[in-house]
């Protein structure tokens, strides 16, 4: 059983939270993840991309459960959190192989003082006997595993460190734990309990819905072609474009920054320094593209990102869900486009890990039913990851109404797919490919600035509506000196326009958008004109 701890007033909490967050008040789900550590429980959240996961251990070591190690698994990180907290004066170090000598030295120093109150580490550094001997002298109250889907096996980004972290616990102590995910199927959860925790913890799963994110699968064609689309239609936003290997990364890059747009490529490749200074540019420009292999990811908090493209099919529905969550993180309007050759999804993907053939067959069916499905993608999406959910109402299945169709096409699609698959399955075994994608040009024939948004035509009666959003949007914009692509995009209106409804837009919570964009939501809500 846990230690129960003396009980901390909710005024203790809050005080803290806005004494060195600055935060008024928790999102939804916070506090009661943090009341539960500050009572002795273990935990494991589950809780979206965004949602202020740091937070959960950061603000009990600042509320009597100290000295927290943190197990998190990227150096950069690390560096952003501590260098946060020292800013708010909250003593707090790591140490991992990117530290200058003197940097681990006052790490130590602190530790030897009594006083750090969170502690990073790397597993790899976590795994050495001269660090376990360390923290059995420190004895930590809590034990802190950032991104714990790396723990399972059947976790998307899988690293056989984290594995051994609940045994290497035992070691110094076993002392409470918490770990944190954004993304974790039923089946991922049950590995990373058995793995992790040495009591039963308190499981606290929060909806992994992201209704501003718009999910489309499309036909791939030319990869050129297809991404330079979607970066017309987002003309001068920030967006991620992720491939499936290394070659088709740079060669996707070089060719989007011949046709004018600011791509810059991503993967394991590059040196160190270029991957930083690559990262850096795409953080600090507002239009910029990344390029990217499943590389990067994890520890990317860019608020602004308003698409992310898939070239090629991802692995799974946890790594599609992981990579889509980098966009919209401000709360506002974007888009996922996934590109998918004809047949990609029935010969997809190796095992690249140590797994059963049934568990990669499992794999690949649910990403397959994803891409070919005719029903909504984004439940689709959600029943993957142990959520019921209703019809999202903006993918593009639900768009174009297929939903309703669905029992009939599936089975017609799916008896075709299962004989296509088969096919496939056996010329990949021989060594042939079936791939009739084209390779992607070089150069595009028309420049991207020069090509108008090539969004779905709107009937007469839907361009009407158009018209008048965009006037009531320009008029915000000048009362509210606020650019008018910043209250909405002309995608966002053209959603709107084409089903007569301001929530098909998922501006659905004015009070907590920009406040030009609540202003617009209200006005949408009030007026019935334009809907005529």
């Amino acid at each position: 059983m846990p230690n129960r701890r003396a009980r901390f007033t909710a005024g203790d909490i809050d005080a803290a939270l806005h004494r060195v967050f600055g935060f008024a008040g928790f999102r939804p789900g916070q506090r009661e993840i943090v009341e539960a550590v500050l009572a002795g429980d273990d935990v494991f959240a589950l809780m979206p991309t965004g949602a202020g996961k740091s937070l959960l251990y950061q603000l009990p070591a600042l509320v009597g459960v100290a000295p927290v190690v943190v197990v998190s698994p990227l150096i950069s990180l690390m560096r952003d959190q501590i260098a946060a907290l020292r800013a708010k004066g909250v003593a707090a170090g790591a140490l991992n192989s990117g530290n200058e000598p003197e940097d681990n030295a006052t790490t130590l120093a602190m530790i030897e003082a009594r006083r750090i109150k969170l502690l990073y580490v790397a597993p790899e550094r976590l795994a050495l006997d001269d660090t376990v001997d360390m923290l059995a002298r420190m004895r930590p109250k809590l034990l802190a595993i950032d991104e714990a889907h790396c723990v399972s096996r059947w976790g998307h980004d899988f690293r056989p460190d984290y594995a051994r972290i609940g045994e290497i616990a035992r070691r110094f102590g076993a002392p409470q734990t918490i770990a944190v995910t954004a993304t974790a199927a039923p089946r991922t959860r049950a590995d990373i309990e058995s793995l992790l925790f040495h009591r039963k913890p308190r499981l606290f799963v929060h909806s992994f819905k992201r209704p501003n994110i718009a999910i489309s699968v499309r036909r791939r064609g030319h990869t050129l072609t297809d991404v330079a689309g979607v970066i017309r239609r987002r003309r001068g936003e920030s967006g991620i474009v992720y491939c499936g290997s290394r070659a088709a990364t740079d060669q996707l890059a070089r060719a989007l920054a011949a046709n004018g747009v600011a791509a810059l490529p991503y993967h394991a490749g590059l040196d160190a320094a270029t991957r930083g200074a690559n990262q850096d540019e795409f953080l600090a420009r507002p239009d910029s593209v990344m390029v990217a292999t499943i590389a990067f990811g994890m520890g990317i908090d860019k608020k602004d990102v308003r698409f992310v493209c898939h070239a090629d099919l991802p692995h799974s529905i946890e790594a599609y869900y992981q990579e889509i969550g980098r966009a919209g993180r401000d709360g506002l309007p974007a888009e996922a486009v996934a590109f998918v050759s004809r047949l990609a999804w029935a010969a997809h993907g190796a095992p690249d890990l140590d797994t059963s053939h049934e568990t990669r067959a499992d794999e690949i069916e649910a990403i397959g039913n994803f891409a070919r499905g005719f029903d909504c993608r984004w439940r689709a999406v959600l029943s993957y990851l142990g959520e019921r959910s209703g019809a999202c109402g903006h993918c593009d299945n639900c768009r174009r109404h297929l939903v309703w169709l669905r029992t009939p096409h599936a089975l017609a699609r799916a008896a075709r797919d299962a004989v296509a698959g088969r096919i496939v399955r056996l010329f990949a075994s021989r060594g042939a490919s079936l791939e009739t994608d084209d390779a992607a040009p070089e150069s595009l024939t028309t420049p991207l600035a020069a090509v108008d948004d090539d969004a779905e035509a709107l009937t007469v009666e839907q361009a009407r509506r158009f018209v008048r959003l965009k006037e009531l949007r320009a008029q915000i914009a000048r009362r509210s000196r606020t650019a008018p692509s910043q209250i909405a995009d002309d995608a966002t209106l053209a959603v709107i326009a084409r089903f007569g409804d301001p929530n098909a837009a998922m501006l659905v919570r004015g009070d907590k958008l920009e406040p030009a964009t609540a202003e617009f939501h209200r006005a949408l809500m009030a007026e019935n004109s334009w809907k005529a």
